[in-house]
């Protein structure tokens, strides 16, 4: 089973095309410590994949640390990045 997650509403870019209104950082986002508790239900609920997204999940400064929780979990996590900020 398979589940997405917008991380945050932040993005670097304004696509025409995205279904989301992404831009600035919402002030409802989950931080760190409860964004671990969601990847720890996600995984109690069954699920094996997580998608990790956004607007762009590489603008949250905790990304890689959810992305190790996730994975310790025994989640395997998957990055919906724009690829911008990749080098």
């Amino acid at each position: 089973m398979i589940i997405s997650w917008n991380t945050t509403k932040a993005c670097n870019l304004k696509c025409e095309h995205c279904y989301r209104d992404a831009g600035g950082k919402d002030h409802n986002e989950l931080n760190t410590a409860e964004g671990k508790e969601l990847l720890s239900e996600i995984a109690k609920a069954g699920f094996k994949i997580v998608i990790l997204s956004g607007g762009e999940p590489l603008l949250r400064n905790d990304i890689f640390e959810l992305i190790s929780h996730a994975a310790s979990v025994g989640l395997r996590p998957v990055l919906g990045t724009n690829g911008v900020l990749l080098t």
